[in-house]
């Protein structure tokens, strides 16, 4: 979470759990289970990709950060958009420690990918952690390719678009 700084004003962990749990529940929000599939794994919820349309995130983001996430609105809310408006967008992506490197990942990647074409989307993207090689080269493995930095609550992220045609 770049939500916070922390090492200099870390929140409780019931205050951030309550904020996720809000925005969970409700449909309308952002980080929505609704916006949300699982792979699991004998039963154990091994992974989870938040995707959604392009086309609602500046609303829904507002709605979420004026909200659940009011102090960090305030600072944050004219950044820069992640997702634009006519593509689909991996959000997030997680994959608990002890299923990584078994292909949960991609797994998640191509089924978000897939949703977003029955959809009717043909671009589909995200946004990489420069300080996460390891993803980068598994999103170009399965046909994303580096575009632009966008700049988003104060992070450089690598901005991937999903070139099927270059897989």
């Amino acid at each position: 979470m770049h939500f916070y700084d922390f090492e200099t004003e870390l929140p409780s962990e019931r205050d951030i759990y309550d904020r996720l749990v809000e925005c969970e529940k409700r449909v309308d929000l952002l980080y929505s289970h609704a916006k949300t599939r699982v792979a699991e794994v004998d039963g154990v919820v091994a992974g989870s990709l938040l995707s959604y349309p392009g086309d609602i995130y500046r609303e829904t983001r507002e709605r979420t950060f004026r909200e659940i996430w009011p102090d960090f609105f305030r600072e944050h809310g004219d950044s820069v958009q992640e997702a634009d408006p006519g593509e689909y967008y991996l959000d997030t992506l997680a994959v608990l420690p002890l299923y990584r490197k078994h292909g949960i990942g991609r797994a998640l990647l191509e089924d978000g990918i897939r949703k977003g074409q029955a959809l009717g989307y043909g671009r589909i993207t995200l946004v990489a952690d420069h300080d996460m090689p390891d993803l980068i080269r598994l999103y170009e493995s399965i046909g994303f390719r580096k575009a632009d930095i966008r700049h988003v609550f104060g992070v450089e992220f690598q901005r991937m678009v999903y070139k099927e045609d270059e897989r």
